[in-house]
This record gives structure tokens, C-alpha cells and sequence, in this order.
């Protein structure tokens, strides 16, 4: 007679509906009731589900991606890290899951304790990240891509986004600009505490500072932002700067390139512009734009590595932090500093 859930509560001294939430991951269970329970379910040979693959110790090859789903998120960039992701789990021999619960951390020691996934990626990392704090908590290695203030428990890939900041301040500088806009990502995602966009901001006002580089600052950026307005009062006002350096999407820069080549002022060669840690060439603006991009392909080929050398050979990566150099990528947006632009001329476009 096959082995039943009771005989597993018996023999591990708990109940029945505590072998449920060890498998199913529903409620938090301790990790010394839960080695018990798996110990238990192993010794009996008990199967959950038909094929046995819930089982603790037993690889499922899927590996679930956390990548919460939001209304206000930049749809280019969530599927270029979600494919890519996806993509190179194939290739490794392994499906994915995606959970885009807004707050994972639940969702993720329920697939990790039941045993369906054999590790996670985190991905749309925040500063303080709930999901990297809580790592200890999961059964599986998780890995995210970020470099969250809590993340003892997992390990971080990401580009180096502080370097970043310090690069893109020295190109201005070497360049012979002295005054830059600095044109804003959605507020929402400053106030969610997205922590690429923070580590550079920060990073680059630092460095500009350092450098003697007075930087402009948009207003707030939200779904309604005036980049018509931008143009009219920063780039052209008193203070003109002879550069923009863009954390924004490609709707808002095209705007911006539209309203400059209206104006006959032309890129680079009386104003430049630079976009930092952004995917311009998911997001295809209509003009080209010289960058300091993300990485979705090269950062999902080294996490997905990384989680299946932990999973496939028992390596512990918690801690890990692999930080990976920026590229710069130039599309002729960004050259001398000219003097500071003005209205007019015949020039249309840049």
C-alpha cells in the first residue's frame, strides 16, 4: 500500500495540515518542521502529485521569474528582460515561470518550499527590495538582477551603476560641457525606489559636482510631463545648458528631438544628448541617441549561469555581487560643447 499524507505527519510528529503547507508553501513553516517533513516524505517514498517532481532534491528544470506586473511599467524593457531571461533558461535546459505579483515574496516561498521551481531570478530589483531581504526564506537559490541595500541572501548581478554615473559625467566634462539638463525618469519610479535609476542619479550629481558641472534638473516627469515645456524652459531658458542627459523613455525624447528640430536647433552640433541607463534600442525613438544602456541580454546570459552552476553543481551564492562595467554606445548624439543654444536657423533636424 503506497504511503499516504497521514503516514507522513505521523512519522514527522505534525499534522496533516502542516505536511500541506510544506508543500504547497501557502503558510511559513519553520525550516527545522520542514527538513522533518521532507525528511519524512523521502524516507516513506510519499508522492505528492502524480509524477513525484514536488519532491525536495529533485530538479524540475524551471526556474521562476519574480518580475512584478504594474500599471506604469515600461513595457519595452520588462519583455526584453523576461525574454531574455526566458531565452537563455532554454538554452541551459530549463522552462520558466513567471509570477508578476506585485508583492512576490509570498508567491516565491510558495513555488521554492512546494518544490516547483529549482531557483529564482528577481527581477525589477527595488533599493529596498522585500524579495532580496526575504531571501533566506526561500528554499531555492535566487539571484537578482539589481543591487538592493538588503541582499545577503541572494546573489546581485547588475551593471555598475555608480560607475556609470561617474562615466557620463567625465564624457560631458573631457567634452567641454560645463552646464547640463538633466531630463528625469517617471517620478513614480523614483518614489518606488527603483535602484538602478537611484545609483546613477546619485552618482551622477556627485560626480558633477566634483567635476564643477552644473546640473539642471527637469521638474517632476509623470505620464503628463510638458517636454515642450522642458525645451522652451530649461534648454532655452537663462540658464541653457549645452547638453541633456536623459533618464527618460522614447516617447518623451522623441517629443524633446521634435520640438529642437522645430526650434532649428540641431543635435549635437549646438546641443548634445546623452541617455543613460535606458534601452533605447527596445524602445526605438525616432532619432538616434547616443547611450549608457541596460544590458537585458548579457545580464540574463551571466544570472541565468550563475543560478544553474548553484542549482546543478550545490554551489552557494549567496552573497555573490558581480558588478559589470557600462558601454558606452554613441550614435552621434553627444559631441563638443557648443555655445548655448538658441531659436532659430534653417536646420530642421539635427
Amino acid at each position: 500500500m503506497m504511503p499516504g499524507i497521514k503516514d507522513v505527519a505521523r512519522l514527522a510528529d505534525v499534522s496533516v495540515s502542516t505536511v500541506s503547507y510544506v508543500l504547497s508553501g501557502k503558510r511559513s513553516i519553520s525550516a527545522k518542521t520542514t527538513d522533518r517533513v521532507m525528511q519524512a516524505i523521502e524516507q516513506l517514498g510519499y508522492t505528492p502529485d502524480a509524477s513525484g517532481q514536488r519532491l525536495r532534491g529533485r530538479r524540475n528544470h524551471i526556474i521562476a521569474l519574480s518580475e512584478p506586473i504594474r500599471k506604469d511599467m515600461n513595457q519595452a524593457q520588462y519583455s526584453a528582460y523576461f525574454m531574455q531571461a526566458a531565452f537563455q533558461a532554454r538554452k541551459a535546459g530549463y522552462d520558466v515561470l513567471l509570477l508578476g505579483a506585485e508583492d512576490a515574496v509570498s508567491d516565491i516561498q510558495r513555488v521554492t518550499r512546494g518544490n516547483l521551481v529549482d531557483g529564482v531570478v528577481l527581477l525589477d530589483v527595488m533599493e529596498n527590495d522585500s524579495r532580496a531581504a526575504a531571501a533566506d526564506t526561500f528554499a531555492k537559490p535566487s539571484v537578482a538582477i539589481g543591487y538592493p541595500h538588503v541582499h545577503e541572501a541572494c546573489a546581485c548581478i547588475d551593471i555598475d551603476f555608480t560607475a556609470l554615473g561617474e562615466i557620463a559625467s567625465r564624457k560631458l566634462y573631457d567634452l567641454g560641457h560645463r552646464r547640463v539638463a538633466l531630463l528625469r525618469s517617471l517620478e513614480v519610479n523614483y518614489q518606488r525606489g527603483v535602484g538602478y535609476m537611484l545609483l546613477f542619479r546619485d552618482s551622477f550629481l556627485k560626480h558633477c559636482a566634483k567635476l564643477g558641472i552644473k546640473v539642471i534638473e527637469s521638474e517632476e516627469v509623470t505620464i503628463n510631463f510638458n517636454a515642450e515645456r522642458f525645451v522652451h524652459e530649461v534648454v532655452l531658458g537663462p540658464e541653457a545648458p549645452t547638453a541633456i542627459v536623459s533618464q527618460s523613455n522614447a516617447d518623451i525624447l522623441n517629443i524633446v528631438f521634435d520640438t529642437l528640430g522645430n526650434l532649428g536647433v540641431r543635435v549635437p552640433q549646438d546641443l548634445s544628448i546623452i541617455s543613460c541607463g535606458t534601452y533605447m534600442q527596445g524602445e526605438m525613438p525616432r532619432y538616434p541617441v547616443s547611450e549608457l544602456p541596460l544590458d537585458p541580454e548579457g545580464l540574463c546570459c551571466k544570472i541565468i549561469d550563475v543560478l544553474v552552476d548553484s542549482i546543478e553543481n550545490k554551489r552557494d551564492i549567496r552573497g555573490l555581487v558581480e558588478l559589470t562595467e557600462p558601454q558606452y554606445i554613441d550614435r552621434g548624439s553627444l559631441g563638443l560643447a557648443a555655445s548655448a543654444p538658441r531659436k532659430g536657423g534653417d536646420n530642421k533636424r539635427m
